[in-house]
Protein backbone atom coordinates (compact mmCIF):
# COMPACT_ATOMS: atom_id res chain seq x y z
CA UNK A 1 0.00 0.00 0.00
CA UNK A 2 1.13 3.55 -0.81
CA UNK A 3 0.20 6.44 1.48
CA UNK A 4 -0.24 9.84 -0.18
CA UNK A 5 -0.42 12.69 2.33
CA UNK A 6 -2.12 15.63 0.65
CA UNK A 7 -3.55 13.34 -2.00
CA UNK A 8 -6.61 15.46 -2.78
CA UNK A 9 -4.66 18.48 -3.97
CA UNK A 10 -3.63 19.72 -7.40
CA UNK A 11 -0.60 17.42 -7.72
CA UNK A 12 -1.77 14.83 -5.21
CA UNK A 13 -4.80 13.70 -7.17
CA UNK A 14 -2.63 13.10 -10.27
CA UNK A 15 -0.21 11.05 -8.21
CA UNK A 16 -3.09 9.01 -6.81
CA UNK A 17 -4.55 8.45 -10.27
CA UNK A 18 -1.15 7.38 -11.59
CA UNK A 19 -0.68 4.93 -8.72
CA UNK A 20 -4.14 3.44 -9.29
CA UNK A 21 -3.40 3.01 -12.99
CA UNK A 22 -0.36 0.98 -12.00
CA UNK A 23 -2.47 -1.30 -9.83
CA UNK A 24 -1.28 0.05 -6.48
CA UNK A 25 -3.43 0.08 -3.35
CA UNK A 26 -3.64 3.69 -2.18
CA UNK A 27 -4.50 5.40 1.09
CA UNK A 28 -4.89 9.19 1.21
CA UNK A 29 -4.65 11.55 4.19
CA UNK A 30 -6.05 15.02 3.60
CA UNK A 31 -8.21 17.67 5.22
CA UNK A 32 -11.98 17.84 5.01
CA UNK A 33 -13.08 20.12 2.20
CA UNK A 34 -9.63 20.45 0.64
CA UNK A 35 -10.90 19.24 -2.73
CA UNK A 36 -14.11 18.47 -4.56
CA UNK A 37 -12.48 15.37 -6.02
CA UNK A 38 -13.58 12.03 -4.57
CA UNK A 39 -11.28 9.20 -5.68
CA UNK A 40 -12.81 5.77 -6.25
CA UNK A 41 -11.00 2.71 -4.95
CA UNK A 42 -8.96 4.76 -2.47
CA UNK A 43 -8.98 4.51 1.31
CA UNK A 44 -9.55 8.09 2.42
CA UNK A 45 -8.50 9.33 5.87
CA UNK A 46 -9.81 12.82 6.50
CA UNK A 47 -7.56 14.49 9.05
CA UNK A 48 -4.83 17.03 9.76
CA UNK A 49 -1.32 15.79 8.98
CA UNK A 50 0.12 18.08 11.67
CA UNK A 51 -1.48 15.67 14.17
CA UNK A 52 1.02 12.86 14.76
CA UNK A 53 -1.61 10.30 15.75
CA UNK A 54 -3.40 10.78 12.42
CA UNK A 55 -0.22 10.01 10.48
CA UNK A 56 0.83 7.20 12.83
CA UNK A 57 -2.48 5.40 12.45
CA UNK A 58 -2.51 5.90 8.66
CA UNK A 59 0.96 4.33 8.37
CA UNK A 60 -0.23 0.79 9.23
CA UNK A 61 0.47 -1.61 6.38
CA UNK A 62 2.16 1.05 4.24
CA UNK A 63 5.20 0.30 2.05
CA UNK A 64 5.90 3.77 0.68
CA UNK A 65 4.83 7.36 1.39
CA UNK A 66 4.52 10.48 -0.75
CA UNK A 67 4.33 13.77 1.17
CA UNK A 68 2.48 16.41 -0.87
CA UNK A 69 0.91 18.18 2.13
CA UNK A 70 2.17 21.74 2.30
CA UNK A 71 1.25 25.39 2.23
CA UNK A 72 2.72 26.59 -1.07
CA UNK A 73 1.94 30.29 -1.60
CA UNK A 74 5.32 32.03 -1.68
CA UNK A 75 3.86 35.50 -1.18
CA UNK A 76 1.76 34.38 1.77
CA UNK A 77 4.80 32.74 3.32
CA UNK A 78 6.46 36.15 3.50
CA UNK A 79 3.55 37.65 5.42
CA UNK A 80 2.89 34.51 7.50
CA UNK A 81 6.25 32.80 8.05
CA UNK A 82 5.22 31.05 11.27
CA UNK A 83 2.30 29.34 9.52
CA UNK A 84 4.57 27.96 6.79
CA UNK A 85 7.50 26.93 8.93
CA UNK A 86 5.48 25.33 11.72
CA UNK A 87 3.01 23.53 9.43
CA UNK A 88 5.23 22.26 6.61
CA UNK A 89 8.07 21.08 8.86
CA UNK A 90 5.76 19.45 11.41
CA UNK A 91 3.96 17.43 8.74
CA UNK A 92 7.16 16.03 7.28
CA UNK A 93 8.61 15.26 10.70
CA UNK A 94 5.41 13.38 11.59
CA UNK A 95 5.65 11.36 8.38
CA UNK A 96 9.31 10.46 8.84
CA UNK A 97 8.89 9.49 12.49
CA UNK A 98 5.76 7.41 11.83
CA UNK A 99 7.48 5.76 8.85
CA UNK A 100 10.52 4.92 11.00
CA UNK A 101 8.37 3.32 13.67
CA UNK A 102 6.39 1.34 11.08
CA UNK A 103 9.43 0.15 9.07
CA UNK A 104 8.17 1.81 5.89
CA UNK A 105 10.37 1.27 2.86
CA UNK A 106 10.55 4.77 1.37
CA UNK A 107 9.41 8.37 1.93
CA UNK A 108 9.19 10.78 -1.01
CA UNK A 109 9.10 14.51 -0.21
CA UNK A 110 7.65 17.06 -2.60
CA UNK A 111 10.13 19.92 -2.25
CA UNK A 112 10.59 22.97 -4.45
CA UNK A 113 12.94 25.02 -6.58
CA UNK A 114 12.32 27.73 -3.95
CA UNK A 115 15.14 26.18 -1.90
CA UNK A 116 17.71 27.55 -4.38
CA UNK A 117 16.76 31.18 -3.99
CA UNK A 118 18.30 33.73 -6.34
CA UNK A 119 21.04 31.72 -8.03
CA UNK A 120 22.37 31.63 -11.58
CA UNK A 121 20.74 28.76 -13.52
CA UNK A 122 20.91 26.01 -14.54
CA UNK A 123 20.18 24.89 -10.99
CA UNK A 124 21.80 21.62 -9.98
CA UNK A 125 20.99 19.45 -7.00
CA UNK A 126 24.46 20.08 -5.54
CA UNK A 127 24.00 23.88 -5.74
CA UNK A 128 23.96 25.74 -2.44
CA UNK A 129 20.46 26.40 -1.13
CA UNK A 130 19.66 30.07 -0.47
CA UNK A 131 15.92 30.35 0.10
CA UNK A 132 14.61 33.93 0.17
CA UNK A 133 11.19 33.22 1.71
CA UNK A 134 9.63 31.11 4.46
CA UNK A 135 8.19 28.61 2.00
CA UNK A 136 11.65 27.81 0.66
CA UNK A 137 13.06 27.66 4.18
CA UNK A 138 10.36 25.18 5.22
CA UNK A 139 11.37 22.94 2.33
CA UNK A 140 15.08 23.16 3.16
CA UNK A 141 14.31 22.09 6.74
CA UNK A 142 12.14 19.22 5.51
CA UNK A 143 14.87 18.10 3.12
CA UNK A 144 17.39 18.07 5.95
CA UNK A 145 15.02 16.00 8.06
CA UNK A 146 14.84 13.42 5.25
CA UNK A 147 18.64 13.26 5.08
CA UNK A 148 18.86 12.92 8.87
CA UNK A 149 16.34 10.07 9.01
CA UNK A 150 18.21 8.25 6.28
CA UNK A 151 21.59 8.64 7.98
CA UNK A 152 20.41 7.87 11.51
CA UNK A 153 17.73 5.26 10.92
CA UNK A 154 18.39 3.86 7.45
CA UNK A 155 15.07 5.09 6.07
CA UNK A 156 15.19 5.41 2.28
CA UNK A 157 14.19 8.94 1.30
CA UNK A 158 13.79 10.91 -1.92
CA UNK A 159 13.51 14.67 -2.25
CA UNK A 160 11.90 15.91 -5.47
CA UNK A 161 12.47 19.59 -6.14
CA UNK A 162 9.49 20.55 -8.28
CA UNK A 163 9.90 23.61 -10.46
CA UNK A 164 6.85 25.59 -11.66
CA UNK A 165 4.06 23.05 -11.97
CA UNK A 166 1.18 23.97 -14.28
CA UNK A 167 -1.91 22.15 -15.50
CA UNK A 168 -5.61 21.77 -14.94
CA UNK A 169 -6.43 23.09 -11.49
CA UNK A 170 -3.23 25.09 -10.94
CA UNK A 171 -3.49 28.43 -9.15
CA UNK A 172 -0.35 30.14 -10.41
CA UNK A 173 0.47 32.52 -13.27
CA UNK A 174 -1.13 30.33 -15.96
CA UNK A 175 -4.49 30.48 -14.17
CA UNK A 176 -4.25 34.26 -13.81
CA UNK A 177 -3.33 34.77 -17.48
CA UNK A 178 -6.10 32.54 -18.83
CA UNK A 179 -8.71 33.92 -16.42
CA UNK A 180 -7.90 37.52 -17.33
CA UNK A 181 -7.64 37.00 -21.09
CA UNK A 182 -10.95 35.14 -21.20
CA UNK A 183 -12.53 38.00 -19.20
CA UNK A 184 -10.96 40.73 -21.34
CA UNK A 185 -8.90 42.05 -18.43
CA UNK A 186 -5.24 43.17 -18.60
CA UNK A 187 -2.50 40.77 -17.59
CA UNK A 188 0.55 41.80 -15.62
CA UNK A 189 4.03 40.77 -16.71
CA UNK A 190 6.49 40.86 -13.84
CA UNK A 191 10.23 41.37 -14.15
CA UNK A 192 13.12 43.67 -13.31
CA UNK A 193 14.91 46.59 -14.89
CA UNK A 194 18.32 45.38 -16.05
CA UNK A 195 20.68 47.82 -17.79
CA UNK A 196 17.84 50.26 -18.35
CA UNK A 197 15.60 47.64 -20.01
CA UNK A 198 12.71 45.62 -18.64
CA UNK A 199 13.62 41.95 -18.36
CA UNK A 200 10.62 39.66 -17.85
CA UNK A 201 10.71 36.89 -15.29
CA UNK A 202 11.27 33.40 -16.65
CA UNK A 203 10.48 30.03 -15.13
CA UNK A 204 10.86 26.31 -15.75
CA UNK A 205 7.23 25.34 -16.34
CA UNK A 206 6.49 21.61 -16.00
CA UNK A 207 3.15 19.88 -16.66
CA UNK A 208 1.46 18.26 -13.67
CA UNK A 209 1.08 14.91 -15.44
CA UNK A 210 4.84 14.70 -15.95
CA UNK A 211 5.39 15.62 -12.28
CA UNK A 212 3.04 12.86 -11.17
CA UNK A 213 4.91 10.31 -13.29
CA UNK A 214 8.25 11.34 -11.79
CA UNK A 215 6.81 11.16 -8.28
CA UNK A 216 5.53 7.62 -8.77
CA UNK A 217 8.86 6.55 -10.27
CA UNK A 218 10.62 7.94 -7.17
CA UNK A 219 8.92 5.25 -5.08
CA UNK A 220 10.94 2.66 -7.02
CA UNK A 221 14.25 4.55 -7.00
CA UNK A 222 17.46 2.85 -5.80
CA UNK A 223 18.02 2.57 -2.02
CA UNK A 224 19.53 5.49 -0.14
CA UNK A 225 18.75 9.19 -0.19
CA UNK A 226 18.33 11.10 -3.44
CA UNK A 227 17.65 14.77 -4.17
CA UNK A 228 16.32 15.26 -7.69
CA UNK A 229 15.13 18.24 -9.75
CA UNK A 230 11.81 17.85 -11.56
CA UNK A 231 11.40 20.36 -14.38
CA UNK A 232 11.55 20.64 -18.16
CA UNK A 233 15.13 21.90 -18.14
CA UNK A 234 14.49 25.22 -19.86
CA UNK A 235 13.35 28.71 -18.92
CA UNK A 236 10.31 30.33 -20.55
CA UNK A 237 9.59 34.01 -20.00
CA UNK A 238 6.19 35.23 -18.85
CA UNK A 239 6.01 37.09 -22.17
CA UNK A 240 6.28 33.80 -24.07
CA UNK A 241 3.69 32.21 -21.79
CA UNK A 242 1.32 35.13 -22.37
CA UNK A 243 1.70 34.75 -26.15
CA UNK A 244 0.80 31.06 -25.92
CA UNK A 245 -2.29 31.95 -23.89
CA UNK A 246 -3.32 34.66 -26.39
CA UNK A 247 -2.96 32.18 -29.24
CA UNK A 248 -4.90 29.40 -27.52
CA UNK A 249 -7.72 31.61 -26.22
CA UNK A 250 -7.94 33.38 -29.56
CA UNK A 251 -7.87 36.94 -28.23
CA UNK A 252 -5.47 39.46 -26.74
CA UNK A 253 -5.67 41.86 -23.81
CA UNK A 254 -3.56 44.74 -22.57
CA UNK A 255 -0.27 43.81 -20.91
CA UNK A 256 1.06 45.76 -17.94
CA UNK A 257 4.63 45.69 -16.61
CA UNK A 258 5.37 45.38 -12.90
CA UNK A 259 8.48 44.90 -10.78
CA UNK A 260 8.97 41.54 -9.11
CA UNK A 261 8.69 41.58 -5.31
CA UNK A 262 11.97 40.90 -3.48
CA UNK A 263 10.91 37.37 -2.47
CA UNK A 264 10.75 36.24 -6.13
CA UNK A 265 13.74 35.47 -8.36
CA UNK A 266 14.06 36.77 -11.91
CA UNK A 267 14.88 33.49 -13.61
CA UNK A 268 15.00 29.83 -12.67
CA UNK A 269 15.46 26.58 -14.56
CA UNK A 270 16.62 23.11 -13.73
CA UNK A 271 19.37 20.76 -14.71
CA UNK A 272 17.26 17.58 -14.96
CA UNK A 273 19.96 15.10 -15.97
CA UNK A 274 19.87 13.41 -12.55
CA UNK A 275 16.15 12.65 -12.92
CA UNK A 276 16.82 10.80 -16.14
CA UNK A 277 19.78 8.93 -14.68
CA UNK A 278 18.19 7.87 -11.37
CA UNK A 279 14.48 7.70 -12.22
CA UNK A 280 14.63 6.97 -15.94
CA UNK A 281 12.29 9.94 -16.32
CA UNK A 282 12.09 12.84 -18.69
CA UNK A 283 9.17 15.25 -19.31
CA UNK A 284 7.07 14.50 -22.39
CA UNK A 285 4.49 17.32 -22.37
CA UNK A 286 5.38 20.51 -24.24
CA UNK A 287 4.45 23.89 -22.82
CA UNK A 288 2.16 24.46 -25.80
CA UNK A 289 0.28 21.25 -25.01
CA UNK A 290 0.06 22.11 -21.31
CA UNK A 291 -1.45 25.53 -22.12
CA UNK A 292 -3.87 23.95 -24.60
CA UNK A 293 -5.02 21.43 -21.98
CA UNK A 294 -5.49 24.14 -19.37
CA UNK A 295 -7.47 26.47 -21.65
CA UNK A 296 -9.76 23.62 -22.70
CA UNK A 297 -10.26 22.60 -19.07
CA UNK A 298 -10.87 26.16 -17.88
CA UNK A 299 -13.29 26.85 -20.72
CA UNK A 300 -15.26 23.75 -19.75
CA UNK A 301 -15.63 25.07 -16.21
CA UNK A 302 -17.20 28.37 -17.25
Amino acid sequence: MILVVGGLGFIGRRVVESLLERGETVRVVDKVGSSGWSPKGVELVMGDATDFSTIRDAMVGVEGVVNLASYVDVGESVSQPHKYLSNNIAIHLNILEAARRSSVGKVVLASSAAVYGDREPPLREDSETRAVNAYGLSKICSEQLSISYHRNYGLDTVTLRYFNVIGEGCKNVLKIFVENVMSGKPITLRGKMVGGEFRPASRDFIYVGDVAEATVKALSSPPGHHTINIGRGKAVSVVELAELVFKEVGSRTETLLESLPPHEVLTSWADVSLAERILGWRPTTSLETAVKKYVKWYGGKK
